[in-house]
């Protein structure tokens, strides 16, 4: 026990700077907590204070010297950065303003909720109030689901206890009998989300086994009544006079959950069955990953989208308390709400004991965050997801020839705001504006002014001009050397391949190079830069990957001092040394992702091996290896953790989860020269020598739809977020694919989206 407790951490340190959010939330019901949210990969930390005096003198101050730390006297403040403490009231507002932008199809379902659910105080690091998802399906026993048909889906309008009718009268008999002075009438007795259920449906996985096994005295409950199948779960939350219980995130995007990876010996079952993985629906065909996928779809289906209003009143809304809860069925057993009893002045320190002991056991109910009827959400818009909805809808609608004297092609395309970046062969750089006419979405889905070109390259904003840089001779030029990066207003595009092993940023306002970083000891082949911008990882022959920040420079500084060496804001855009070098390739790196969300770097080398670091501590987490050993050419990922490897040796492509399983594998149509994700993470473009774009599905790396060029072959790509692709050709054309005009009213749009068991 000694050598243990001297391993565990009893300090730790976080940057204040990178604070994005001081949330006041409760523990045990009680306002004596707060959780602190980072813009970084740190995970959120929760606190909890003797006293709700004490935690808003805390987030005050801590709100106040992270703006302070950013935003120094006599600086200027930028209003989008400052930062409050999270209290009720700032709570309210951002729900109001999370709610319209639901209406408004702004933010998926899934995302709403979660908005939901932080602000009501649920929390990934409290058991007792973690956070809530609905039932959304109610057929788990056929082939196949058809989510045009109601009775696929949950009646989200009830409780879970009020769906079964004959339940639900044993449940209106107790309320309307239930007779005690001191306990007011209920309906159910336990509660839709507790610290039980929680370990219930997480028994697989680490470190909710070890807290399941803790709750259960040392060893696991009887196998019969584990988590044993998504059928008998639901069923048994419909039949059991005990059993009310909701479903948790995980339901829509881990499949790990569902499956015993570590061997754990569960029990046997009554009918002599071993208690291994969880039991599936017949139509996610024995796979988590579909079942995860069907479910997730089902969330964000029509149904649900014109339905899930009725639930956050249950939860969070207006039926949560008073009268409206009444007429709803929605009564749950008193100390499940705040206010219910003050902890905080009760001086009978065994009755207080006791009751925190129900309170984080048996269950809580949300902050109540609307107290009026929640609004139904807006109708969908086609337009802007063609994709999801009409991915025959988007043809070639322009094509602009290059301005270039001499015909060269174009090797990258970057996006950043409203300017295209595009380099061509021999070092010639160019920016112009990406035009857009605004979506009116009043009315019929027309845009304003000429009704022929929607989406369009515009004029120059930095006219065509040679970088003054050397290549290394074996280096072949291509997109894997560049990538683009903004640091508040200012754009820079990253160059690698540079024969003095260096890699050099150069300014987009002036195609002027600012800034050159030697510290790789053989030529740097490939970036690449984190979807927050913050974070730039950079790969060499040298076999390592080297990871840098961005130096975001405040206003009224000259100069900062950092380790041994100082950083004048107007020289450095990335700090001159990297924060981790890492190590575990045989091989030139070939290709690189990094997340500041996921915490992960990928990085993809020439004798064909993948590997995963964490990107905080530069931890190594695992290899993954092409099947056949060949080298990997590119890599592509998806903030959902998918991640696509592919090689132009056998043109293959693979898909794996970030946790290393693999998902699914295909075969190019011919030599692949780019891979593009859409901005939703979905879909996958991908192109090349063949000279047309082939849209696949990032759930299954189907193809969902094949878009031909104009006979060129295709040498870059980009997505727009509107969901257009900008094509660069071997001549240096720039071919733009979006929406046809005839398609863009509501009247002629297809309704049909893709399938959620096929390919997208």
């Amino acid at each position: 026990m000694q050598n243990q407790s001297n391993k565990i951490k009893h300090h730790r340190r976080w940057n204040i700077a990178k604070i994005k959010g001081v949330h006041w939330i409760r523990y045990l019901l009680q306002y004596t907590a707060m959780e602190i949210f980072f813009d970084d990969s740190n995970a959120p930390i929760f606190l909890n204070f003797s006293s709700q005096k004490d935690v808003k003198r805390a987030g005050s101050l801590l709100v106040s010297l992270r703006n302070d730390a950013l935003f120094p006297k006599g600086s200027i403040k930028d209003k989008n950065s400052v930062i409050s403490f999270v209290d009720r009231r700032v709570a309210l507002e951002i729900a109001e303003n999370a709610k319209e932008r639901w209406k408004r199809r702004e933010i998926s379902n899934f995302e709403y909720l979660m908005i939901l659910n932080t602000l009501a105080g649920r929390s990934y690091n409290d058991l007792t109030q973690y956070p809530i998802f609905p039932w959304v399906l109610a057929d788990y026993a056929s082939e196949n689901l058809d989510f045009n048909k109601s009775s696929t889906f949950r009646d989200l309008s009830k409780p879970v206890g009020a769906l079964d009718e004959k339940r639900f009268k044993d449940f209106e008999d107790r309320y309307l009998n239930f007779c005690d002075p001191d306990i007011p009438s209920f309906y159910y007795g336990s509660h839709y989300s507790s610290m039980g259920i929680v370990l219930h449906y997480l028994l697989r996985l680490e470190p909710f086994t070890t807290l399941h096994r803790s709750l259960q005295g040392g060893k696991f409950d009887h196998a019969d009544r584990l988590f044993q199948s998504i059928d008998s779960a639901y069923r048994n939350s419909l039949s059991n006079s005990s059993d009310v219980k909701e479903l948790i995130p995980e339901f829509f995007y881990m499949p790990e959950f569902l499956e015993n990876s570590n061997s754990y010996h569960l029990g046997i079952k009554q009918d002599g069955e071993p208690l291994g993985d969880v039991a599936l629906p017949p139509w996610a065909k024995g796979s988590p990953e579909e079942f995860i996928h069907i479910n997730r779809e089902a969330l964000e289906s029509e149904y649900v989208s014109s339905n899930l209003h009725h639930w956050i009143d249950l939860i969070f809304g207006y039926k949560q308390r008073g009268q409206p809860a009444v007429e709803a069925a929605n009564i749950f057993y008193y100390v499940t709400y705040e206010g219910a009893v003050d902890l905080e002045n009760m001086d009978d320190m065994i009755q207080k004991y006791a009751i925190e002991d129900q309170i984080a056991n048996f269950g809580q109910t949300p902050i109540q965050i609307f107290r009026v009827k929640h609004p139904r959400r807006g109708p969908p818009i086609p337009i802007a997801h063609p994709l999801y909805f009409a991915p025959q809808s988007i043809t070639l609608t322009s094509s602009v020839s290059s301005t270039i004297s001499h015909m060269s092609a174009v090797l990258f395309i970057g996006l950043l705001d409203n300017t295209i970046i595009l380099m061509n062969e021999g070092l010639i750089l160019s920016v112009k504006l990406w035009l857009t006419t605004r979506t009116q979405l009043g009315g019929n889905f027309t845009f304003s002014g000429p009704q022929e070109n929607f989406f369009g390259v515009g004029s120059d904003v930095i006219s065509p001009r040679k970088i003054g840089t050397f290549l290394a001779e074996n280096v072949k030029f291509g997109r894997q050397l560049l990538a683009t990066m903004q640091i508040n207003s200012d754009k820079y595009l990253i160059l690698c391949g540079n024969w003095e092993n260096s890699f050099q940023i150069i300014s987009l306002s002036d195609g002027r190079i600012v800034q050159s970083i030697r510290q790789h000891k053989d030529v740097v082949g490939c970036v690449a830069v984190s979807s927050d911008g913050n974070v730039v990882a950079t790969g060499s022959y040298d076999t390592t990957v080297m990871i840098w920040h961005a130096f975001r420079g405040r206003p009224s500084e000259k100069k900062m001092r950092t380790a041994n060496f100082e950083i004048s804001e107007n020289d450095h855009i990335i700090m001159e040394r990297p924060v981790h070098i890492l190590c575990g390739h045989d091989d030139i790196i070939t290709c690189l992702f990094v997340s500041t969300e996921l915490d992960i770097v990928v990085s993809g080398s020439k004798d064909g091996t993948c590997i995963f670091h964490t990107l905080r501590e530069g931890r190594y987490v695992r290899s993954i290896r092409h099947p056949s050993g060949f080298g990997l050419s590119k890599l592509v990922a998806t903030r959902h953790g998918r991640v696509v490897l592919y090689s132009e040796i056998d043109l293959s492509l693979h898909m794996h989860s970030i946790n290393g399983k693999h998902i699914a594998s295909a075969t190019s149509i011919g030599r692949l020269n780019c891979m593009e994700l859409s901005c939703c993470g979905e879909f996958m473009a991908c192109a090349g020598e063949h000279g047309q774009i082939v849209l696949r599905s990032m759930h299954s790396l189907d193809i969902v739809w094949k878009y031909p060029g104009a006979g060129k072959g295709i040498t870059s790509l980009a997505m727009t977020r509107e969901e257009c692709f900008i094509a660069g050709t071997k001549d240096g054309s720039l071919l733009v694919f979006s929406v046809e005009t005839a398609l863009i009213r509501r009247g002629s749009m297809p309704q049909t989206s893709v399938k959620p068991s096929g390919a997208g």
